[in-house]
Formats: structure tokens, C-alpha cells, sequence
């Protein structure tokens, strides 16, 4: 079975790297958000069994706050 991975990164370019290279890899990515609250809504509903996570998300709640959580 594949590891499912969700990127938590605000800039899509660098998401779009990271998902490429981990489906490359062999990696199923479960999704990539924007935010604190796109990451806890994807987590909620779909646990992933990794998180890729920019610390310094843009908002009020970031990677550290995720991290935390």
C-alpha cells in the first residue's frame, strides 16, 4: 500500500515541485493546502500518513500551529 502525503505549502510552484517528486517517487499525495484551515479540513477528513509542512504559511495560524496541532 502507498504512503498518502499531504503538502501543506502557500506557494504553488514549490507545491507543485514537491508533488511531482513525490509521485515520482511512488508516493500517493492526498492533496496539497494553502492554509491551516485547508490542511485540519483535508486531515480531518482523510488522515494522510505524512505531512510535508511550510512552517511560514501567510495567516494568522502557521505551519508551527499545524505542527501542534
Amino acid at each position: 500500500m502507498q504512503q498518502s502525503i499531504l503538502i501543506v505549502e502557500d506557494e504553488l510552484v514549490v507545491a507543485g515541485d514537491i508533488r511531482l517528486t513525490l509521485e515520482r517517487a511512488g508516493y500517493a499525495v492526498a492533496g496539497v493546502a494553502r492554509s491551516y484551515q485547508s490542511a485540519m479540513e483535508i486531515i480531518t477528513a482523510r488522515p494522510p500518513d505524512l505531512v510535508v509542512l511550510d512552517i511560514f504559511l501567510k495567516g494568522e495560524l502557521t505551519g508551527i500551529d499545524l505542527a501542534g496541532s
